[in-house]
């Protein structure tokens, strides 16, 4: 029969997304072992492919010529060395599965509830938008027809802002390397400043962390870099085009990991992108209020019993606890706001000073006689215990809540064994390393050498049956208590070969969409686009009304100037296409303007005018442009009129 369970529900905390990802995740464990199963590492592996797209980086960055017009020629030059080559396509690759392991664990915290630490959070989402920027600017930096494109798209959204220029946009199309080797220094200024940025705002991401995994473990850390290798070599990166070979970029690869925000351009315009851009930054950040976290009570600490021996504090995942001076003697204090009572520091607190609201402290009655007595975690799911079985049960919010010195008791007094239930991977992160350390006699509090180890048995979620308990239960005590050690029912066995093939595999079916062809301008339309800076005519000049010399301006300041209106026609027909007025910048209207406009025409020959609003004889005309299909026909204003420009 079953003795009375004493347990008691977690604070209407959901569970359930941390069960099924642990579900998940297991059949995986049969390959590389719960130790070093990839999912329970994402966050550290993300960490880990940055450091090698940075090393890879300074490496091919030393045969990197900064000039624009030569930037392709010396990325060819690195392809076609063999070494070089492979460690430009781990670069690449390296990065694009950087975003896929940052968005994975966004999912994975997500989806398990572990969203809701705002600095954590925040910074985060800082951290994959300045990931996507360095991804950009780079990709910029190779200067081909993707650098072209990715130039183009990024002017054009910045235009909306007034303090840009729009005709930068234009200046990319048409290869003028004058206005876009300026924009071209700043990508390879930012793609390293970012890059050094980045760092600061990962060590802001765990600064309220304890002993984070910044890296993965030394087997993993193989696995991940042998299966890049791989497919390195397997799958060479390849640039476009080079930028100058055409003017509009009609066939663009496109690295959907890095740009999937710039295909919103060619569905929506640019101040809804704006929009979309702003919304969706907002949302992630305010996602921890949104769905904020249920109050998981911390815990209570009794400074009349604290005898400062400091283990609390040096298991605490979350750093929620200081030793500090109080009234004249050292106690461990409590950051109520730190604490998310996993209660992991009861494990460690043999005095019982520690209580948790929710989960009181047990009481083990000495005529409770059972078989086993089963401990289970607050997050594993609810089981069956069989029937035939004399078993107590009680139920504790973390695994490594359990104190050693209790289940020392349990199995003087009140059973032969003792079972633990918790989780492959530790909700808390340290609760699992901690309760097997214990009982394995490697950390503080450690199981007395004087019980039997092997009469307690740590399962894991996915390995737990009922089998297996009473097996554990029913199985004969061994007198020599030397030969038996503390197990826990795990995956164990890693397969070396199957681990690298299983990442290489998974590595190999993010490349397509790292090189997909978008195309943003049809060759079979005829584009025409209007690019050009204009100074208008004064319209008015300050008046000063200083008799002073020393205050008089030799040259009229000019106050405002006249606005324009671009205007184009049908060459047959005059029939209006288009039409719009151009406005001076600045706060009085008396700066020069950029005139930027991109047009899908269908008659094949146009005029374009030019007329400003206050002087009708300062009016310009370009007749008879015959457009074509394919590269676009430009038009700019030089040497005091309209013209063509570019190869058509």
């Amino acid at each position: 029969m079953n003795i009375k369970s004493d347990t008691r529900e977690i604070a209407k905390e959901k569970t359930f997304g941390h069960q099924l990802f642990q579900k998940f995740a297991s059949f995986f464990g049969k390959v590389y072992a719960t130790e070093y199963n990839p999912l329970y590492y994402l966050g550290s592996i993300a960490v880990l492919l940055f450091v090698v797209a940075c090393i890879s980086g300074i490496y091919i960055f030393i045969f990197y010529n900064v000039n624009p017009r030569h930037a392709w020629e010396s990325v060819e030059a690195i392809s076609a060395n063999v070494f070089n080559g492979w460690m430009r396509s781990i670069h690449r690759y390296a990065s694009d599965l950087l975003v896929i392991f940052i968005l994975m664990h966004l999912l994975h915290t997500l989806f398990t509830s572990k969203f809701k630490r705002l600095i954590s959070w925040i910074s985060g989402i800082i951290s994959f938008l300045i990931v996507i920027l360095i991804g950009v600017t780079g990709y910029m930096l190779v200067w081909d027809q993707k650098a072209k494109l990715t130039g183009y798209l990024t002017a054009k959204l910045f235009s909306a802002l007034p303090i840009f220029d729009p005709s930068i946009a234009g200046a990319f199309l048409l290869n003028d390397l004058t206005t876009v080797g300026g924009f071209f220094k700043v990508a390879l200024f930012g793609h390293i400043v970012f890059s050094l940025i980045t760092v600061i705002v990962i060590w802001v991401h765990v600064l309220r962390i304890s002993k984070p995994k910044i890296f993965p473990p030394k087997k993993l850390i193989y696995y991940v870099l042998i299966a890049l290798g791989i497919i390195s070599i397997a799958f060479p990166v390849v640039s476009d085009p080079p930028a100058q070979s055409s003017n509009l970029p009609l066939n663009t690869t496109f690295d959907w990991y890095y740009y999937f925000g710039y295909y919103l351009m060619k569905l929506f315009s640019v101040n809804q992108n704006w929009m979309i851009l702003i919304g969706s930054g907002i949302l992630l950040c305010i996602i921890p209020y949104i769905l904020k976290r249920k109050n998981n009570s911390p815990v209570t600490i009794d400074l009349d019993k604290c005898d400062a021996c400091n283990l609390c504090s040096y298991d605490c995942p979350y750093e929620a606890i200081d030793m500090l001076e109080k009234n004249g003697e050292r106690k461990a204090i409590l950051s109520p706001d730190k604490c998310v009572g996993c209660g992991i520091c009861i494990g460690s607190c043999g005095e019982h000073a520690i209580t948790h609201p929710l989960f009181p402290q047990l009481n083990f009655g000495v005529n409770q006689k059972s078989d086993v007595t089963i401990f289970s975690c607050s997050y594993f799911p609810k089981f069956e215990i069989p029937g035939n079985l004399k078993s107590t049960h009680y139920q504790v919010p973390c695994t490594g809540s359990i104190m050693p010195k209790d289940v020392q008791r349990i199995l003087e007094q009140n059973s032969n064994k003792v079972a633990i239930l918790g989780c492959e991977d530790c909700y808390y992160r340290l609760g699992k390393t901690w309760t097997v350390n214990r009982f394995l006699r490697r950390r503080a509090p450690s199981f007395s050498r004087k019980f039997d180890a092997a009469r307690v048995r740590h399962f894991t979620l996915t390995q737990y049956s009922k089998e297996k308990l009473i097996d554990f239960a029913s199985a004969p005590l061994n007198e020599d208590i030397k030969k038996h050690e503390f197990s826990i029912v795990d995956h164990k066995k890693t397969k070396p070969v199957f681990a690298v093939l299983i990442l290489a595999a998974f590595f190999t079916l993010m490349i397509p969409l790292s090189r997909t062809v978008v195309h943003f301008f049809n060759a079979n339309e005829k584009t025409l686009i209007v690019n050009f800076k204009y100074i208008s005519s004064p319209e008015e000049y300050e008046t000063s009304s200083s008799t002073a010399k020393h205050m008089q301006s030799k040259n009229p300041v000019v106050k405002k100037r006249s606005s324009v209106f671009l205007k184009v026609y049908a060459s047959n027909d005059r029939s209006l296409i288009y039409e719009k007025e151009f406005k001076p910048r600045g706060l009085r209207q008396d700066i020069a303007m950029f005139i930027f406009t991109q047009l899908t025409i269908v008659p094949d020959q146009v005029d374009v005018e030019l007329q400003e609003t206050a002087f009708p004889d300062k009016h310009f005309k370009l007749s008879n442009i015959s457009l074509k299909k394919g590269d676009g026909t430009f038009v700019v204003f030089k040497d005091g009129n309209l013209s063509l420009a570019g190869a058509n």
